[in-house]
């Protein structure tokens, strides 16, 4: 039978505990019993229940002090905890409710009302813990999310900063500065490995300067001298 849920029962007669464990591990629930409340808050340190049915009237250690100190344990601050009690007093369901019992059944109880209320609260807590599981999964994910969107605008950054470096140093290469040896023959320059270049074709490859061609007034009258008094 698969398992429903683990239920802690907290009751000082032996009769009602066995009574408790025969209803619940029947209809498939895996049960814990202690007979105080000081087992019952020892207890907790090996295992961790969905829901916990604690009577009121115990000695040594009611079930109202339990409760309390319950909730002061890490283990147990937020299991859901049904009171069992044989009273039919009113205060006592005010009191027990007030503290943050989930539920109140009386002793005697019915066995298919008991069973009711320990699946509803058994629900809840398997609900409110998948819950929990997922926030902390949907969490988990926004925060890798933003870590890659932070790490992908870093290196959009430096890419935009690499880029803006080469462009610069291209620009660099492209201005003509320092001293240009150029013949003082035929004006030709020399450029990084050695070889003699044309002027425009050398001031081509270190800027960005296009040329536009044409005849100055000396060398069209050298040239061409038939043309030379028309312009």
């Amino acid at each position: 039978m698969t398992n429903k849920g683990t239920i802690l029962v907290v009751d000082d007669t032996p009769a009602n505990l066995k009574l408790m464990v025969g209803t619940l591990e029947t209809e498939g629930y895996q049960v814990h019993i202690a007979d105080s409340g000081g087992l019952a808050l020892a207890s907790l340190a090996a295992a961790t229940p969905d829901l916990i049915l604690l009577d009121i009237m115990m000695p040594e250690m009611d079930g109202f002090e339990v409760y309390r100190r319950l909730r002061t344990l890490e283990a147990g601050s937020d299991i859901p905890v049904m009171f069992l009690s044989a009273l039919t007093d009113l205060d006592h369901r005010v009191e027990g409710l007030k503290l943050g019992a989930v539920d109140f059944i009386t002793k005697p109880f019915r066995r298919e009302e008991l069973l009711a209320r320990v699946h509803t609260h058994v629900e809840l807590r398997h609900l409110r813990v998948r819950l929990e599981q997922e926030a902390a999964a949907l969490k988990g994910a926004n925060d890798a999310l933003r870590l890659e969107i932070a790490e992908r605008q870093r290196a959009e950054a430096e890419r935009e900063r690499l880029i803006a470096k080469l462009q610069a140093a291209l620009a660099e290469i492209k201005t003509l500065s320092g001293i240009i040896p150029i013949c003082a023959s035929c004006k030709k320059i020399r450029d990084d490995q050695g070889f003699w270049n044309q002027v425009e074709t050398y001031i081509s490859s270190h800027s960005p300067a296009v040329f536009s061609h044409g005849l100055c007034p000396d060398c069209l009258k050298r040239d061409f001298p038939e043309f030379a008094d028309d312009a």
